[in-house]
């Protein structure tokens, strides 16, 4: 069912059965791939998997991978806006079509999970290593760039151990790769000619000029952020009565009182004359303090 909804899809799309057969004919390659190939080899894995007596019980290895190709990703044009200052009556007037650009998009990357659900101690650990890119005829000079979540690396580290039937530790570490942004990497005072007073007694022409800051912008979303990582701790308290459990937890956010990037700002340094990159940051450690009650 699923494969004549996809053909079905493909014909609409293409516009004509001929035009269709293209993609009709990878998606086939790809079923019989998966039928054939895939099929048979994951399950040569798993029987050889099952024999390996060195591989502890309630542990799991996952490894995957993906490739995406996106087209008529939509996105807004460079200085788009929606209002208009000389006559605020007339925003009707602007379509939204104006404003935007379509392009394409190419994502791919691997998946890495290590899980352990078995014994006194559990958790996992999962690590992703990715790439996504845009393309926009109207943005970054046609070139491409990366999104601004574009996340290279990412990490999750999780342990919970069970001291005893009624004290639990855990604690959680993350890292991921910084956001892309687009800052300034210059700024410069260009002079604008305001207007020419002309003296008439003596014929000189005195010319009125005034000066505005101006920014100059690299390649978009050319600068990377700091990365973002933090340490969370937690301890359990645990007890059984009748009909309810109920739980008191002790926590610790961001643990060694990392200062991650919130957001990015351009000052000026006027004692050096020249412009800085500040960052400001929120959250840093937190203790919490809660209590669970499950009946």
């Amino acid at each position: 069912a699923w494969c004549i909804l996809a053909a079905v899809i493909a014909i609409v799309k293409a516009g004509s059965f001929i035009s269709s057969l293209y993609v009709i004919g990878l998606a086939v390659v790809y079923v019989m791939a998966m039928l054939f190939v895939v099929k048979p080899f994951l399950k040569r894995i798993g029987e050889l998997y099952a024999k390996k007596d060195n591989i502890k019980k309630g542990l799991t290895l996952t490894l995957e991978g993906y490739y995406k190709n996106m087209r008529d990703i939509v996105n807004y044009k460079e200085g788009a806006s929606f209002l208009l200052f000389d006559d605020p009556t007339g925003a009707e007037k602007i379509s939204w079509e104006d404003n935007i650009t379509r392009g394409k998009a190419k994502s791919y990357g691997l998946e890495f999970l290590l899980q352990k659900k078995v014994g006194r101690f559990s958790g996992w650990l999962g690590y992703t290593l990715s790439k996504t890119t845009w393309q926009f005829e109207e943005l970054n000079f046609g070139k491409t760039f990366f999104p601004r979540y574009d996340r290279r690396h990412d990490i999750s580290l999780v342990g919970i151990y069970e001291l005893s039937p009624r004290i639990t530790l855990s604690g959680t570490w993350v890292y991921g790769t910084g956001n892309a942004l687009t800052i300034p990497v210059a700024t410069y005072n260009p002079y604008i000619l305001k207007d020419l007073n002309v003296f008439q007694n003596n014929n000189k022409i005195f010319a009125n000029w005034y000066g505005q800051n101006a920014n100059e912008y690299g390649e978009k979303n050319g600068f990377r952020a700091e990365a973002y990582h933090r340490l969370d701790l937690g301890i359990q308290f645990h007890k059984k009565v009748k009909h309810h459990e109920r739980t008191w937890e002790i926590s610790l956010y961001n643990a060694y009182n990392r200062r991650n990037p919130f957001f990015y700002e351009i000052s000026r340094n006027y004692i050096s004359g020249r412009n800085e990159l500040k960052r400001y940051s929120v959250f840093p450690i937190v203790p919490s303090f809660s209590y669970n009650f499950k009946f």
